[in-house]
């Protein structure tokens, strides 16, 4: 009778987690900050990204196992003059189920490694979309082109203004004392 208990719970534990593995995407993507399912831990197929946000300079991601795993996350933090990088990293063992992991990273990118990924000779990345910024890039050609454009009238219009007020002696209502 053990046996078949052991069995019960075997079986008990596998069918919630295929569950939870295809209710994962909506869940993700209800949040408005948070981004789709990624997909698994590359080389490690055990380990999926269930979500990923980067606020005020923080790296918050949601993981999901169906086995205990050690996961690491590394996020740049900047380089020298030589090109030499330094980062954070954060080493943790994660459960089975959902667990997240938050990381200081000054530039919105991670990469995330398990020690079968490793085995594998992959690694993840993830880039993030900034939206800190007034205006987030990243930017191309064209909008150089349209923001020098912007200026040129902008500077044009401007004196063009003060020409006219100077020629039209137009003082906003003052009067003019010669």
């Amino acid at each position: 009778m053990p046996g078949t208990v052991a069995a019960q719970e075997t079986a008990t534990a596998s069918a919630p987690t295929e569950t939870t593995t295809a209710a994962a995407p909506p869940t993700a993507s209800e949040s408005s900050n948070e981004t789709a399912y990624f997909g698994d831990v590359a080389g490690d197929r055990a380990v999926r990204i269930v979500s990923a946000e980067y606020r005020d300079g923080t790296a918050i991601i949601t993981l999901e196992s169906d086995l205990p795993r050690t996961v690491t996350v590394t996020a740049p933090t900047g380089s020298t003059s030589t090109g030499a990088a330094a980062g954070n990293l954060v080493n943790r063992p994660i459960p089975p189920g959902r667990t997240t992991i938050r990381i200081d990273s000054p530039e919105p990118r991670v990469t995330i490694v398990t020690s079968y990924s490793i085995e594998n000779g992959q690694y993840t990345e993830i880039r993030f979309e900034d939206g800190s910024a007034l205006i987030a890039g990243p930017f191309t050609g064209t909008d150089v082109r349209d923001a020098a454009i912007g200026g040129a009238l902008g500077t044009s219009f401007g004196a063009l203004l003060i020409i006219v007020r100077r020629r039209f002696g137009l003082h906003r209502g003052m009067e003019r004392v010669a």
